[in-house]
């Protein structure tokens, strides 16, 4: 992933340690693949399941599930992050940014 965005310029890790929240959304999407993917096994294998394709099953997606998720789950995160803490002048090319004069105005130095 590039560290600006290419058309808005906006930088992708706002604050210091930004990323450890997408580690932290693909951990539990991850974990709850894992869970969807057990309860499905068992389900379809029951009443004898096999614990060697159970395992097989898991550790595959423990090893790659978060390799491939990783950038979804940092795209992910950047969109929470904006949801919480709205853009702040500057952040973005004043070309793409929404004015409504009553929101955005400029603080005044005092």
């Amino acid at each position: 992933m590039s560290e600006r965005c290419p058309t808005c310029s906006l930088h992708f890790e706002r604050v210091e340690g930004h990323w450890i929240g997408a580690i932290g959304v693909n951990t539990v999407v991850i974990t709850a693949a894992m869970l969807l993917v057990l309860m499905t096994v068992t389900f379809v294998l029951f009443p004898d399941p096999i614990p060697q394709v159970m395992i097989a099953v898991e550790l595959a997606i423990a090893g790659i599930g978060p390799l491939l998720f990783f950038p979804a789950s940092r795209t992910l995160w950047s969109a929470i992050d904006l949801l919480m803490r709205p853009l702040n002048f500057g952040e973005v090319d004043p070309r793409f940014v929404l004015v409504d004069p009553d929101r955005d105005r400029r603080p005044k130095s005092p």
